[in-house]
C-alpha cells in the first residue's frame, strides 16, 4: 500500500469529478465492454462511477470499488440518475483487500493503477480473474503527444501557491510507484500479453472547465489548497484568461487503454 489513508487521495472532489472530468474515449469504452462474452467486470478505484457506468450502459454486470466513501455516494446518485443502479455493486474498500470480491470475467483500472501498488494489486487480481479473463488499463495521456498546453502554465500557479512537492490529498506528497511504467509492471505479472490501443481525441472546454478540472486533481484539491484556494483560483484564472482571452482551450490528446491477459490463455 503506498498511501495509509487512500480514502483521503480524492477527500472533497467527488461531485467536482463528475462534472468536471474528461470523459474516457467511446470507444475504449465499447471496447472494454466487448472483451469478455459474459461475466461481471470489476473497476478497481471506481471514483464516480464514470467507467463503471459507462460499461453498465453497454449491457455489463459491474462491481465497483473505490476507498472514498463520498466517491461511492456520488456514483450511487449518478446511477439513479441513469437508471442503472440495479446494474453496478457499489462497494467501499481499499483495493489492495480484495477478499470477498466474487470471480470476474475482468477488471478496470481507469486513471487509477498509478495509486496503487500494483504488483500486490495483481497478485490479488490472479485469483479473482477467470482463465481468459484480462485487466484493462485506461490512460486519459500517454507519452506519446504532451498534455494540452496550458498544463505548464497550471503549473506554474500550483508551484506558486503549494511549492515544487506534488501533494496526493491532504498533508500527504505523492509517492513515485516503483517498478516503471504501468506496461512494464504489467509484463513482471502473470497478466503479461498485452495489447496497447491508442487513439487521439480532441478536447475542447472552456474557463470554468478547465478550472473545475483541475479542483478534481488530488495534488490541487481545495482540501489541498485550503485557506490558498481563493488567491490560487484569482491567479489561475487571471494566467489562463491572458493566455487564451477566447475562454475556449482546445488540444489534441492520446488517451491509452491496456490490455493484459495471462500469458497462458493466448
Amino acid at each position: 500500500m503506498l498511501y495509509a489513508d487512500p480514502a483521503a487521495l480524492f477527500a472533497g472532489t467527488a461531485h467536482t469529478y463528475l462534472r468536471y472530468r474528461i470523459a474516457h474515449p467511446p470507444s475504449f469504452m465499447d471496447h472494454l465492454a466487448h472483451l469478455a462474452p459474459a461475466g461481471t467486470v470489476l473497476d478497481l478505484g471506481c471514483g464516480p462511477g464514470s467507467v463503471a457506468l459507462a460499461l453498465a450502459e453497454r449491457g455489463r454486470d459491474v462491481v465497483a470499488v473505490d476507498a472514498n466513501p463520498d466517491m461511492i455516494e456520488a456514483a450511487c446518485v449518478a446511477a439513479a440518475d441513469r437508471s442503472l443502479s440495479g446494474h453496478v455493486d457499489w462497494r467501499v474498500g481499499d483495493v489492495h483487500d480484495l477478499s470477498g470480491l466474487p470471480t470476474v470475467a475482468g477488471v478496470n483500472i481507469g486513471d487509477a493503477f498509478h495509486w496503487f501498488d500494483r504488483a500486490a494489486v495483481l497478485r490479488q487480481l490472479d485469483q479473482l480473474v477467470v482463465d481468459g479473463g484480462f485487466v484493462a488499463v485506461v490512460m486519459s495521456f500517454t507519452a506519446c503527444i504532451p498534455k494540452p498546453w496550458w498544463y505548464p502554465l497550471v503549473d506554474r500557479v500550483v508551484h506558486r501557491h503549494l511549492g515544487p512537492a506534488r501533494f496526493a490529498g491532504p498533508g500527504v506528497h505523492y509517492r513515485e510507484p516503483a517498478g516503471g511504467d504501468h506496461e512494464a509492471v504489467l509484463r513482471a505479472s502473470v497478466f503479461n500479453h498485452l495489447t496497447v490501443i491508442r487513439t487521439d481525441q480532441h478536447i475542447r472546454m472552456d474557463l470554468e472547465q478547465v478550472i473545475g478540472n483541475q479542483y478534481t486533481q488530488a495534488y490541487t484539491s481545495p482540501p489541498v489548497l485550503g485557506d490558498r484556494l481563493a488567491a490560487f483560483d484569482h491567479d489561475l484564472r487571471a494566467l489562463l484568461t491572458a493566455a487564451e482571452p477566447s475562454g475556449v482551450f482546445t488540444a489534441m490528446t492520446q488517451p491509452g487503454l491496456i490490455i493484459a491477459r495471462r500469458g497462458e490463455d493466448q
